[in-house]
């Protein structure tokens, strides 16, 4: 006597495995800044990579940014000179380790401690002064990534931190081992005894 034996349902063919998706590689030119071996990218890097931006386009600073620079610049420079100290200009790199590598604005040199080579300072300035940041922010918020640039300073050896916010109107100043000091940029900054500046009567005098 047979035994009838029931057919095996009929499996349905396994649907195509989608490729996964590879995220694009950033290229290197967006990269701002290194911070414990990790990129930080220029502000609007997005913008570039989907083409509503140049590079040039976000890398170019205000009219505000660019003579606040020049003229806080110039206030310092003779003066500094006097004092044995030197002053440097434009987004001037420095690498704080392997791992770390920062933009900083305006910078003030020990002469014993500064020379002029063709590559990034790999020995601190006495002061540092940062005008907005340039910096996208992916996690946290605008002064997280402040903080932490401040601290990389400290730990470097700079002695004297001082933040201008052109959109805040505002300056901190962050002395090593102090706490920081925030205020209107109305008041004066103290870059060295006998020597600070006034963002409000710049902008005023423009």
């Amino acid at each position: 006597m047979s035994t009838a034996i029931a057919e095996a349902p009929k499996r349905k063919p396994a649907a195509p495995k989608r490729p996964k998706k590879v995220a694009a590689k950033i290229p290197d030119y967006l990269i701002y800044e290194v911070a414990k071996g990790k990129p930080i990218y220029y502000k609007g890097y997005k913008d570039v990579l989907n083409g509503t931006k140049t590079f040039e386009e976000i890398t170019m600073e205000s009219i505000l940014q660019s003579t606040l620079k020049a003229v806080i610049t110039a206030m310092l420079y003779y003066e500094m000179q006097k004092r044995g100290f030197q002053v440097t200009v434009g987004e001037m790199g420095i690498n704080l380790s392997r791992q770390d590598k920062r933009g900083a604005d305006i910078s003030i040199f020990s002469k014993e401690n500064y020379k002029p080579v063709d590559k990034y300072a790999d020995f601190p300035p006495e002061i540092i002064i940062e005008i907005d940041v340039r910096a996208e922010i992916e996690e946290g918020i605008e002064l997280d990534y402040v903080a932490e640039k401040t601290d990389d300073y400290h730990r470097f050896g700079v002695k004297r931190i001082i933040w201008i916010f052109t959109k805040a109107k505002k300056v901190i100043v962050a002395n090593a081992g102090q706490p920081w000091i925030m205020d209107d940029w109305s008041a004066e900054v103290e870059v060295m005894e006998g020597i600070s500046f006034n963002v409000a009567e710049i902008v005023k005098n423009f």
